[in-house]
């Protein structure tokens, strides 16, 4: 699947997203490619949804039913640029918007529940397995408010929305993680390690 040929198209829609508008939900808008768990990624499509992911940096607020921050479920909406979400909801906008979810997923079943996260498959919780797109469950993990989700960009970093760092932002992956979730359309060949982790 080659998904570099929308990259263009992909910024321009970014850009419109960055002006806010009614609420416009998830489900209903800005899938930019059909579901599709079963097709090969490349490492640029990869790579293409870990940039999409890192440009909401700085850009997005958190905000969340948990502590009551989001009266008004803005974390439903689409993202945009001043907009608010939570961590799940975050890594649910950018996982619908590349085709590997079709349903929001809590952050507490990440890592829990397979079923709610077709084609992907727990790994463990060692993150010398973890490779790029992989998401990394922490917590509990028996309830929104005792867990955490983020998206592993490679090298030892990764991507969230996070209540306590005031939005989306990047940084070292967490030092306790309570689960790896893989989806089987993406390589397992880390470019940065040069080794395969199959």
């Amino acid at each position: 699947m080659k998904r570099t040929a929308a990259a263009a198209l992909a910024v321009i829609l970014m850009a419109l997203a960055a002006v806010p508008s009614a609420a416009v939900y998830a489900q209903d808008t800005h899938r930019e490619f059909e579901y599709d768990v079963d097709t090969a990624w490349t490492p640029d499509d990869v790579q293409e949804m870990l940039d999409y992911a890192t440009y909401w940096v700085g850009k997005i607020d958190y905000a969340s039913a948990q502590n009551g921050t989001d009266p008004n479920n803005k974390r439903f909406e689409e993202l945009y640029e001043g907009g608010s979400t939570d961590c799940s909801w975050f890594v649910y906008h950018v996982l619908f918007r590349y085709g590997l979810l079709t349903k929001f997923v809590h952050s507490y079943e990440w890592g829990n529940n397979p079923d709610r996260y077709p084609g992907a498959h727990n790994i463990g919780s060692d993150i010398n397995k973890a490779v790029p797109g992989d998401i990394l469950c922490t917590g509990k993990g028996t309830a929104s408010q005792n867990s955490h989700v983020l998206i592993y960009l490679g090298g030892g970093q990764v991507v969230e929305c996070a209540s306590g760092k005031g939005g989306v932002v990047t940084g070292s992956a967490p030092h306790h993680i309570r689960e790896i979730v893989h989806f089987d359309c993406i390589p397992t060949h880390d470019a940065a390690k040069g080794v395969d982790t199959d």
